[in-house]
């Protein structure tokens, strides 16, 4: 009878989990899940700043390939609309070596972001509105450039466009902080078509 009653004790302690095995469980799950989510919310912030990263990126080679891609200097103007309907005109009269003309430029040759967008010239700078609403917000990007002639010994017309452009810091806010690659700045020679 000893050994019969050993024997029921230890088969009723193995018929299921204790209330205590069961919370250790549900802690467990709850640490993995609340890791997947935060895996999942840090992907998802970092695919919407890469595609607004490459969004000014894109902007920038927009503004150089308009301005190098006229075949002869003039003063012609290149435009645009953004898709809030604003128009915005590309200024390609080139300034003189070294400095050209629009927005300022750094020693090392780079668009220059600490100058108030309000100091440059009309017509090197715009405010464009991005077509996607991502996140419920139209992003506004900062889109600067400078045309400088490149030599006065080369053709006339030939001329160094450089571009850069960064989403607006009031939209960094709006987006709850989160940084932005620094923006990249574009070089590109545009000049005359010499069969015209």
């Amino acid at each position: 009878m000893r050994i019969a009653m050993q024997h029921e004790i230890r088969r009723n302690g193995e018929r299921g989990t204790t209330l205590i095995e069961l919370m250790i469980a549900m802690l467990v799950l709850a640490i993995g899940f609340g890791g997947v989510t935060t895996l999942l919310i840090t992907a998802i912030t970092s695919n919407n700043r890469n595609s607004r990263d490459t969004t000014a990126t894109l902007l920038a080679q927009k503004v150089l390939e308009e301005i190098s891609g006229q075949s002869r200097y003039s003063d012609t103007d290149v435009a645009v609309t953004d898709c809030a309907g604003n128009p915005w005109t590309f200024s390609t009269t080139p300034g003189p070596v070294g400095t050209g003309t629009g927005a300022a430029l750094r020693a090392d040759k780079t668009i220059d972001f600490t100058q108030p967008y309000a100091n440059i010239p009309t017509g090197y700078a715009m405010r464009y509105a991005d077509c996607s609403t991502q996140g419920g917000l139209q992003t506004i990007y900062d889109v600067r450039w400078n045309v400088m002639s490149i030599s006065t010994n080369t053709l006339a017309g030939t001329r160094l466009v450089i571009a850069a452009a960064r989403p607006l810091a009031s939209d960094v806010t709006k987006l709850g902080g989160f940084y932005y690659a620094k923006p990249i700045t574009l070089w590109g020679i545009g000049g005359p078509n010499i069969g015209e």
